[in-house]
């Protein structure tokens, strides 16, 4: 299934001349779009797939291009990606393209930036909501992981244990595309076997990223310099940008400094979840690691990171080394002691 409004159309072989495809869930977007190009391709004589994207091209040019017919005949399917990024102005060339849509062009606007009181408080995206032709794509509440990746894993012709499941949550995060990656490595990985267990999870998925930010976090609050730097060097052996390793760092040091806050007004773990809409597992985990710092401490590590983003941008030194000198300023060395000598 890709979404319930699709798969109506597509059952009934009557599909919109414009979809809006929205929504943070960009995973869901793009397995949509493949349903889509795959129906198109069995049913419709598919002749042409055309991918723009705002920035590289006008939205005018783009609709030009979703009139153009195609040399041989046949449909075509255009897709423009981060249509949020049009302004208003611009927008003007898509109100003209609905009231006479192409009838050979299947058109695809994708707004992965775009939320549901987006779509309901916007002009031209109510307008194709009330058509039944706005899809939303949104990330899926913690209850709904476990059943989705038993989903995804009998379709890939396994079993996934309940223990499995909340290991692979626990050790990828609740990125769809992520999760969905680290079973198809895992599908690999125990071969014949049926069904995936808790075990193998483990053993595959201990330098995922996320599994690695928790790792390199927990470090730092343990004063564990050594430790910090074996999970950094593992995380750029696995090529992880020095970039993204930042970013992620600075998102986890916010989130415990909010977890920290929570906490100081009395939320339980279930509160803390909603307040930081997380799955529960990882606001767990939050907790734990929140008390290994103080507030002031976290502050202070969020402007140290900041000053590592600026050397990033300057080109003060190379990335690897700015990371690994940030992380030494975060958790340093133990001073040396030396012996004291006698009079």
């Amino acid at each position: 299934m890709s979404h319930i409004l699709l798969e109506r159309h597509l059952k009934i072989s009557v599909l919109k001349p414009v979809y809006l495809f929205y929504g943070e869930e960009e995973f869901l977007v793009r397995r949509a779009l493949t349903r889509l190009e795959d129906w198109l391709a069995q049913k419709e004589d598919l002749a042409a797939r055309t991918s723009l994207e705002a920035g590289e091209i006008s939205l005018l040019e783009a609709l030009t291009e979703a009139r153009s017919p195609q040399l041989w005949g046949g449909r075509q399917l255009v897709i423009i990606w981060r249509m949020e990024r049009y302004k208003a102005k611009e927008l003007a060339a898509l109100e003209s393209y609905l009231a006479n849509p192409a009838s050979q062009t299947c058109l695809v606007l994708v707004a992965i930036g775009l939320k549901s009181k987006d779509v309901q408080t916007h002009r031209i995206w109510r307008r194709l909501q009330e058509q039944d032709a706005a899809l939303g794509f949104f990330r899926l509440r913690e209850n709904e992981l476990p059943g989705w990746l038993q989903k995804e894993a009998r379709q890939l012709g396994k079993m996934l244990s309940p223990d499995a499941v909340r290991q692979l949550i626990e050790a990828v995060g609740f990125n769809l595309l992520d999760l969905h990656q680290e079973l198809e490595k895992l599908v690999l990985y125990v071969g014949k076997e049926q069904t995936i267990t808790a075990e193998a999870v483990a053993q595959l998925s201990s330098h995922g990223r996320t599994h690695s930010i928790f790792e390199l976090v927990d470090a730092l609050g343990q004063s564990r310099p050594d430790k910090a730097l074996k999970v950094l060097n593992r995380l750029l052996e696995l090529g992880e940008p020095p970039a993204i390793i930042l970013v992620m760092l600075a998102r986890q040091v916010r989130l415990l400094m909010r977890t920290r806050e929570a906490l100081r007004r009395g939320l339980g773990s279930k509160e803390l979840a909603q307040t930081l809409e997380l799955p529960g597992i990882v606001a767990e985990k939050l907790q734990r690691q929140a008390g290994g710092f103080r507030l002031a401490q976290l502050q202070d590590h969020l402007i140290r990171l900041h000053e590592a983003d600026l050397g990033f941008k300057t080109g003060m030194a190379p990335p690897h080394l700015l990371l690994e000198k940030v992380i030494l300023e975060l958790c340093p060395l133990p001073a040396l002691r030396h012996p004291k000598r006698g009079h």
